[in-house]
């Protein structure tokens, strides 16, 4: 029961193996004890746990397949007690000779599940001048069947986590191929009318043509950047920062965009909002970000609102984009902050949205949107004014 308890739903095979040897070491009563797993491609045996005295030795010492008593318990398939192991020709010795222990007596059985044959459990040197028996033999074979079962389990697990790994990669790179080859196919646009705008001399043309390949150009930068954002783990660099003068900023830079769409961006800032410990690029990028989809969500006559307020606590305070939109139904919205999801076609990347999420969680912030569809909508950030959390 205690061995169950100790295996029971648990992954971490060192210390679950070894807990388990523990107890079934004080149940037997014996004073060594030792897992031995084989090797799939070589059949070798090793040390994968060892318990008693000189177990650390014995864990560098590798068991060539067949060799010793466990390599023929693992050969024979059958458990094996010896109580006179010195006299046993089968003893495998250089485990004594690197331990400097005398293996008097043992007690070694298969661990197998329905799978496979993972290894030998091993008992050895029974307390006193006692030998091993049957019922020792019973105990040791509920401990195995249960250390099959973990290992099983642990095998099963690894292998779910790998295929989910591939799945991941398969997908990350299936979209990031569509993404670039979006791009590609806007910079052999642009090249392409440059080329042929240079052949006819028409130089205005041609300036029309590297205008696109800019752009372009421009989309691979993020996107590279947006790639790199995702798969590490950054460490913002706080420092004072006017949250208000940035959200000033964003609006400004958008406006001659706005206005080639017939919309307007303004930005409203907090009055009583002094500075703030941020990383004033994350900002910058995240605030972008959020105000470029809120134009491209409008159409002639739409309005984009940059909005800097103080918490109701001190310590924080929010920026939010609204816009008046087409909105976003709710399984659009289910999917918003997903890889590689965009509703823009070959205009987005789908890492835009991700990426702001991450930027603003290491900050310390949190992210929420609220949007009906045909009516608009609005995305806040709340941050810690204050320093950021280590």
């Amino acid at each position: 029961m205690a061995i169950s308890r100790a295996l029971a739903g648990r992954l971490e095979l060192p210390d679950v193996l070894g807990g388990a040897l523990r107890t079934v070491e004080q149940v037997v009563g014996a004073t060594g004890s030792s897992i031995l797993l084989i090797d799939p491609d070589s059949g070798q045996m090793s040390f994968h746990i060892a318990a008693g005295i000189g177990a650390d030795v014995a864990k560098t010492i590798p068991v060539p397949p067949g060799a010793g008593i466990c390599g023929h318990v693992a050969r024979s398939g059958e458990p094996l007690i010896v109580n006179d192991a010195q006299n046993d020709p089968r003893l495998y010795r250089r485990v004594d000779q690197a331990t400097h222990l005398t293996t008097r007596n043992l007690l070694a059985l298969p661990i197998r599940s329905r799978q496979r044959l993972w290894g030998v459990l091993e008992l050895i040197n029974k307390a006193g001048e006692e030998a091993f028996d049957q019922r020792d033999l019973r105990v040791a074979a509920v401990a195995a069947s249960q250390i099959a079962l973990a290992l099983e389990n642990s095998h099963l697990h690894g292998q779910i986590v790998l295929k989910t790994r591939l799945a991941a990669i398969g997908q990350t790179v299936s979209g990031l191929a569509h993404c670039v080859k979006n791009i590609l196919n806007g910079i052999r646009s642009g090249s392409a009318v440059i080329d042929r705008s240079l052949r006819e001399d028409d130089f205005p043309r041609v300036r029309e043509g590297w205008q696109t390949v800019r752009r372009n150009n421009d989309m691979l930068d993020n996107l590279v950047l947006d790639m790199l954002s995702l798969a590490r783990q950054s460490q913002p660099h706080a420092f004072p920062t006017d949250a208000n003068d940035l959200a000033e900023q964003i609006c400004e830079l958008l406006k001659e965009r706005a206005a080639e769409r017939g919309a307007v961006i303004a930005c409203t800032p907090a009055a009583d909002l002094e500075e703030v410990s941020v990383d004033p690029t994350h900002l910058y990028r995240c605030l972008l970000n959020l105000a470029s989809n809120a134009l491209d969500a409008c159409e002639t006559g739409g309005r984009v609102h940059v909005r800097v307020h103080r918490g109701r606590d001190r310590d924080r305070f929010t920026l939010s984009v609204s816009d008046s939109g087409c909105g976003m139904p709710p399984e659009v919205q289910a999917k918003l902050f997903t890889e590689f999801f965009t509703t823009k076609g070959g205009r987005g990347t789908g890492l835009g949205l991700p990426v702001t999420r991450k930027l603003i969680e290491e900050m310390g912030g949190r992210i929420v949107f609220h949007s009906v569809a045909g009516r608009g909508t609005r995305f806040v950030i709340a941050l810690p004014t204050g320093r950021l959390p280590q």
